[in-house]
């Protein structure tokens, strides 16, 4: 099956912005389903670090060939870890990426910004962590979605968080989190330890 015009529309936008990808992984073999209809064709598309941003890139490109059950928009995932990565992380990373696009349509549910996805398989490279936050774009003005004459396509961040970190979020709420990790100085893109959240971290500011 080819890519829609959707798909190559996002894929063109990602080169728009990034450049050509220094490597790509194509999966277009969904389960086989009766019930349930699976994005055809998901491409994951890496960016290597380099001396400009030591960051290593990756992108789902296909999800969005279907909506999401609840919800008007569709979406893409990214997935940036620090450093650099080799080629067997590489293609784990692709491997779990591509099964994440999958979990929204076997389950009925829809994926957005500020969404914890609990328990979501192994995460590659960040062992502590057991869910992932959908985050917006990291700063202001940055990228957060592809706007097609068929579809509006958002673009979420995946940050792996620990079962600490999530439990703070269940009882103090988003905000907290995000102020935990601000004072913290908290780097989303490494692995960190579940470690214990002092019961006087700051409140939410505002």
């Amino acid at each position: 099956m080819k890519p829609t015009e959707l798909q190559k529309f996002v894929y063109w936008e990602h080169l728009e912005r990034f450049g050509e990808p220094d490597a790509s992984y194509r999966y277009d073999d969904p389960p086989e389903s009766k019930t349930v209809e699976y994005p055809p064709i998901i491409d994951v598309l890496i960016w290597f670090a380099d001396e400009d941003l030591n960051m290593t890139t990756f992108s789902t490109v296909g999800m969005s060939n279907l909506p999401m059950n609840g919800c008007d928009h569709r979406c893409e995932l990214h997935f940036a870890v620090e450093g650099t990565t080799n080629e067997s992380n590489n293609k784990i990373i692709g491997s779990f990426l591509g099964n994440l696009t999958l979990y929204p349509f076997m389950y009925s549910l829809f994926f957005d910004w500020w969404h914890v996805l609990n328990n979501p398989y192994e995460i590659p490279l960040f062992p502590d962590a057991s869910s992932i936050l959908f985050h917006p774009a990291f700063i202001k003005d940055g990228w957060e979605a592809i706007h097609h004459e068929s579809a509006h396509v958002k673009i979420l961040n995946i940050v792996p968080i620990t079962k600490n970190e999530n439990e703070f979020r269940k009882e103090r709420g988003i905000n907290a989190l995000l102020d935990y990790f601000y004072e913290n100085e908290i780097n989303y893109f490494t692995n960190r330890h579940n470690k214990a959240i002092s019961a006087d971290a700051k409140k939410p500011r505002g």
